[in-house]
């Protein structure tokens, strides 16, 4: 019997350390990481019982529920711009606090929904700011942790996001077993208020990091005016920068990072097809390679963020993520001409290969999408870099139905040409170029970021 109390303290010991394993370095981080974990408890609830209820509850025709998200999904992509775009002037931090309290106003505001139009009005306009908030999350998180700290408080909350979803799904299970209103409503107020904890987390944050600036600019001697300090992070700079589709390189690197970001769509949309019509694999594998997936993404990110702390190291890491990336799509195609269990190993190892390329290409491209971003510029810069994400999840769905399903074994073959190019672009536009008169004819370069490999290395 006094085993068993000691293996549940070694099993408390061994979650809590692997926790802090991915918890950020600073008590800041670990603030934002927190209100990023609460937020996305609420959105895996409301993801996984919105749809039901609008169509069971309240009434509203599937299709055209189908109709107003495919609506949303338009606005989402061309939200990011003109925010990102108010964000450089007004301030990253403050534009974002004010996004988040209006997303759980909107968000609360779901359950009063009973008609189409309210829900078709709602649904589009917090699409649209969920949409924005996403690239001005990566800005804040410049804005607070700076220099080495950002990639890996950015893999942290990508990892507590998806412990925060599960957690979501799984209390929104709850609330569809009772199958009462006022359980729904009761779910759409927690979501709401999962907003409002984030927002109060990083304005917090926001006045303490404008009060240190002020601290600081108070008790450094004077300077000249051609010395004079660059302006705070939050605050907009009143250098001209050149828009980001018009900066070739910039677009380049935007352009090929989403179609090297079509591992996405592999995962989500071609997997769950692939499995059933073209392998002996089970279908009920589907939600494990699903799980399998989430699993990895928690335990791997933070531990390979520690390799793209650097630009010279994020740069390191496209051909790094490109191996597993090919590896798996050999995985995939030799799951199709081999037996039911055959077929199913082949397909968990061809999704951990997936899982790892994921990773690796993820935080890479966080460091480096930051560094070329021009600090007056950097909100709108991200929301032109998040583009390509979003086009991604557009045309990626369309290509793996339309093209790579039908050609079968080929498709994977194809795909893996696609995957090779892609890298290769994005690993010769990712690299911030050496200030020239040139460059600086656009406007004065921002100083180099301390996440930056080198002191030649500087924004563009």
């Amino acid at each position: 019997m006094s085993g068993e109390p000691n293996g549940r303290k070694r099993a408390a010991g061994r979650a809590t350390r692997l926790l802090l394993s991915i918890l950020p370095k600073t008590p800041a981080g670990r603030r934002l990481a927190a209100g990023a974990a609460v937020d996305s408890v609420g959105s895996g609830m409301f993801l996984a019982a919105s749809t039901l209820y609008f169509v069971t509850v309240v009434g509203l025709p599937a299709a055209r529920v189908g109709l107003v998200l495919s609506a949303a999904a338009v606005a989402g992509l061309l939200s990011p711009m003109p925010l990102g775009w108010l964000a450089d002037r007004v301030g990253p931090a403050r534009v974002y606090v004010a996004l988040l309290a209006m997303r759980g106003l909107g968000y609360a505001g779901f359950a009063l929904v009973d008609s189409f139009w309210p829900y078709a009005v709602l649904t589009c306009v917090l699409t649209a700011l969920d949409r924005g908030c996403s690239p001005l999350q990566q800005v804040v998180v410049g804005i607070v942790e700076g220099g080495q700290n950002q990639t890996r408080t950015m893999a942290s909350i990508r990892s507590v996001r998806n412990i925060g979803l599960t957690a979501g799904f799984l209390l929104a299970g709850a609330v569809l077993a009772i199958e009462e209103q006022a359980a729904f409503v009761a779910l759409f107020l927690g979501n709401a208020l999962t907003f409002w904890v984030i927002a109060a987390v990083v304005e917090q944050l926001r006045r303490r990091a404008a009060a240190a600036a002020d601290s600081a600019a108070t008790t450094t001697p004077a300077v000249s005016a051609s010395a004079a300090p660059a302006p705070s992070s939050d605050e907009p700079a009143p250098a001209a920068v050149r828009s980001p589709f018009r900066n070739l390189r910039f677009l380049l690197f935007t352009v090929s990072n989403g179609v090297l970001s079509l591992h996405d769509s592999v995962l989500f949309v071609l997997l769950p097809l692939w499995l059933t019509t073209a392998t002996d694999a089970p279908s009920s594998a589907v939600s494990v390679l699903l799980a399998v997936n989430t699993v990895l993404t928690v335990l791997l990110q933070v531990y390979v963020a520690r390799f793209a702390e650097t630009t010279a190291g994020a740069l390191r890491l496209i051909p790094v993520a490109l191996i597993p990336l090919l590896v798996s799509c050999a995985a995939f195609a030799g799951a199709e001409h081999v037996p039911v269990w055959p077929a199913a190993a082949c397909a968990v190892l061809a999704v951990v290969l997936l899982t790892l390329g994921e990773n690796v290409h993820s935080v890479a491209v966080w460091n480096l999408s930051y560094e070329l971003s021009p600090a007056p510029a950097r909100a709108r810069y991200l929301a032109a870099f998040s583009l390509g994400m979003t086009g991604q999840q557009i045309v990626g769905p369309v290509l793996m139905t339309g093209v790579l399903l039908p050609l079968g074994t080929a498709g994977w073959a194809v795909l893996a040409v696609v995957y090779a190019l892609a890298a290769a672009v994005v690993r010769a536009t990712g690299a911030p170029p050496r200030t020239t008169p040139a460059a600086l004819a656009s406007g004065p370069a921002p100083a180099p970021s301390p996440a930056s490999s080198s002191p030649s290395e500087v924004t563009p």
